[in-house]
C-alpha cells in the first residue's frame, strides 16, 4: 500500500449536491483519513492509504464538476 495526501472539497455552493453523491456511494473509501479545515471553509486534508493514485481519481471522479483539490502527493512513512 502507498500512502497519498491532498487538499479538497466541494466548490463553493455544492456542499449540497457533493455529500448526496456522497451517500450515494456509500461514502468515502476505506483507508481514506480526512481532516475538515478547523476554519471551516469547506477543503480537508486527505490522507489516503491505497494501492495507487488512480485510486484516488476513479473515487474523485464521483464529484469531478463539484469538487477540486490540490495535487495529489505520494508520501513515504520513515520507518522506526
Amino acid at each position: 500500500m502507498k500512502i497519498f495526501y491532498f487538499v479538497g472539497g466541494p466548490k463553493q455552493g455544492q456542499a449540497e449536491e457533493f455529500f448526496r453523491r456522497l451517500a450515494e456511494i456509500g461514502g468515502s473509501p476505506a483507508g481514506w483519513q480526512i481532516f475538515p479545515h478547523r476554519v471551516n471553509d469547506g477543503k480537508a486534508l486527505h490522507i489516503v492509504e491505497t494501492d495507487s493514485q488512480q485510486d484516488i481519481m476513479m473515487h474523485l471522479d464521483h464529484f469531478g464538476d463539484i469538487y477540486e483539490h490540490s495535487e495529489i502527493i505520494e508520501i513515504q512513512i520513515p520507518s522506526k
